[in-house]
């Protein structure tokens, strides 16, 4: 009996020794992985790397920037800083157009391209829209240079364009008032729907033809052209005592010009002329015309 209780004194006080040993294991393992853990924490704030410092964004970011907001930036844009206290942005490449958009100071916007007085500008968060070339006249590229935008001129005006024409002058001795309804095809090429009324002593005459006019130097700001064109030629005599019809003859027209041009806009020239008339009588007839004139480029 004694042995019995000696033996099952054994089994509890072996059975104390593991749960001990058991219990300081898992608490060692538990400060480990605590001392682990809390040392993980120190070295992760340890290594936390500083805060770049603020730098001025260069023309490499903000294309980045733009990119990133999903709109490509032409390679030959080029990236300026406003240097006015603001600058309009049009809608449009017009002042009919609303204003959506004020670049202020020291904002930076890309120029992409230009349109006659107007330039296609992008500022950040995609607002693009269109400047007048005017308001650009204080703007500072990446190294702080002025970027000088040219005033549009008479060297513009190369294609697409549509003008109007008003003349006087002498239609074999009779006030001519002259109407020019033009298309420029090419820098050198324009199409030109004309109407001339010619009130004369004897008789008045109204004259409607086509004509192209060859222009072989545009850049020179005095320009000389050339023109061919054929038409219509109605004259009404001014008789009073007897009645007479009217006349219609085809006209053949040749010429030469000289033009000047005052602005992009704007051009004077001066003009001489010669009308072949194809009539139904015996010879035909042909008339002079000087005349002076300018045009408007719309």
């Amino acid at each position: 009996m004694l042995k019995l209780h000696r033996y099952s004194l054994s089994c509890l006080l072996t059975s104390a020794v593991l749960f001990s040993c058991v219990a300081i294991a898992q608490e060692s393992a538990t400060v480990s992985a605590a001392d682990s853990e809390k040392t993980a924490i120190e070295t992760s704030v340890l290594e936390t790397p500083e805060a770049p410092s603020a730098e001025p964004q260069s023309a490499e970011q903000i294309t980045s920037k733009f990119k990133e907001e999903e709109r490509a930036v032409p390679t030959d844009a080029e990236l300026v800083t406003v240097g006015n206290a603001f600058i309009n942005i049009y809608r449009g490449p017009g002042r009919g157009y609303p204003i959506f958009h004020v670049a202020e100071y020291g904002e930076k916007i890309w120029l992409l391209k230009r349109r006659t007085d107007w330039v296609k500008v992008l500022a950040p968060r995609n607002k693009t829209g269109w400047v007048r070339v005017e308001d650009l006249q204080e703007i500072y590229g990446e190294a702080g240079e002025l970027v000088r935008v040219p005033l549009p001129d008479f060297r513009d005006v190369d294609a697409g364009y549509f003008y109007l024409g008003f003349s006087y002058g002498d239609f074999a001795g009779a006030n001519s008032m002259g109407a020019t309804l033009a298309y420029q095809f090419t820098a050198n090429l324009s199409a030109e729907l004309r109407a001339t009324q010619a009130v004369g002593e004897f008789s008045d005459s109204q004259i409607y033809q086509m004509a192209l006019v060859h222009q072989p130097f545009p850049h020179w700001r005095l320009s000389p052209y050339f023109l061919l064109g054929a038409g219509l030629n109605i004259t009404a005599p001014n008789a009073t005592i007897i009645a007479t019809e009217d006349r219609q003859d085809t006209v053949m027209l040749a010429g030469l010009g000289l033009k000047t041009y005052l602005s992009r806009r704007f051009a004077i020239k001066a003009e001489y002329a010669n009308h072949y008339l194809l009539t139904s009588r015996e010879n035909n007839q042909e008339i002079v015309e000087w005349k002076l004139g300018f045009d408007v480029y719309l």
